[in-house]
């Protein structure tokens, strides 16, 4: 099975507002500077050994990710995640509905977007800063890499890796990672796969694929599994990306292993709401897997391989 790999150092969630703009790298005061849009940026000059930067790849570090809430009410970013369009009331989303897209697109399966204004009290800005936290320190360096791609607007088929970077990134003005930094790939962690993915309109989606999520909080260190996948990512002609990524948690899974951390009283508070609000897979009258969407920034980047390693 193809899988992504989605590092996330939270146990709750952390709101992106309807009117909260991504930040792009042309926003920061030392993120100035892309390359035209039709030129890539050259390459770092000097390997030693087996080291090598994989040709014809343009690659993003994610600096910035956001779990999603409603843009305007019954209206939130996400995807259909299991072929239906679900009315409030029907049995097999336990009585969710579901919601539309940006663009008016049914069947769209976020239930964290829906009940982020109960949960947010919860969780607070905590989890906004352990996130980010361990985005700058070089802690959850998730890599989106394109490879094959002719064209940025449009081209019928390229390949989208996802997989962990190692680096101490510098930032910039605004707080966030600083484009055109060079990553090592963390050969201990998976890298992730999905061949023939179409750019359309400067558009790229992929799915369905399950996602993989290490939660990495207090004193847990699990990886979670984030099912029926989606990618969407809109391709800026500086080469950065930005987007949304969209799955169902297993409940059962993800809150046991939480229970036994340090962070068990904050699960026993949010338990409750996302049970009662789980909206797919049910099985005997239970819902057992609660939809969701995370919101991604990334900024050019370039990642170094080691072939002695490979």
């Amino acid at each position: 099975m193809r899988r992504f790999l989605l590092p996330v150092v939270a146990a709750g969630c952390v709101q992106l507002g309807p009117n909260e703009a991504l930040v792009t790298p042309t926003d920061a005061g030392s993120d100035l500077g892309a390359p035209p849009s039709d030129t890539a940026a050259a390459p770092p000059p000097y390997f030693d050994g087996d080291l090598y930067v994989l040709e014809n790849s343009r690659v993003n570090v994610v600096r910035k990710m956001r779990f999603t809430s409603l843009l305007e009410p019954g209206r939130a970013q996400g995807f259909d995640l299991d072929g239906k369009n679900s009315p409030a009331g029907e049995e097999a989303s336990c009585g969710h509905g579901d919601l539309l897209g940006p663009n008016g697109e049914t069947g769209v399966d976020n239930q964290l977007a829906k009940i982020w204004s109960d949960l947010a009290p919860l969780v607070g800005t905590q989890v906004d800063a352990l996130l980010q936290g361990a985005i700058n320190e070089g802690r959850v360096l998730i890599m989106l890499e394109l490879v094959g791609v002719d064209d940025l607007r449009n081209d019928p088929s390229v390949t989208l890796n996802v997989y962990r970077g190692l680096a101490d990134p510098d930032l910039g003005t605004f707080g966030l990672i600083s484009p055109d930094q060079t990553f090592a790939l963390d050969y201990a962690k998976p890298v992730s796969t999905v061949e023939n993915v179409a750019i359309v309109d400067g558009v790229l989606e992929a799915g369905p694929v399950t996602l993989q999520i290490p939660i990495a909080i207090l004193d847990l260190d699990i990886v979670a599994e984030l099912y029926f996948g989606r990618a969407h990512l809109e391709l800026a002609e500086d080469g950065t990306f930005s987007g949304y990524l969209g799955g169902a948690l297993n409940l059962d899974e993800v809150i046991t292993a939480l229970l036994e951390t340090g962070a068990s009283a904050e699960t026993e508070l949010v338990k409750p709401l996302f049970e009662a609000n789980a909206d797919m897979e049910r099985v005997d009258g239970v819902c057992t897997f609660f939809s969701m969407g995370i919101t991604v920034e990334g900024t050019r980047a370039y990642t170094i391989r080691d072939r002695s390693k490979e």
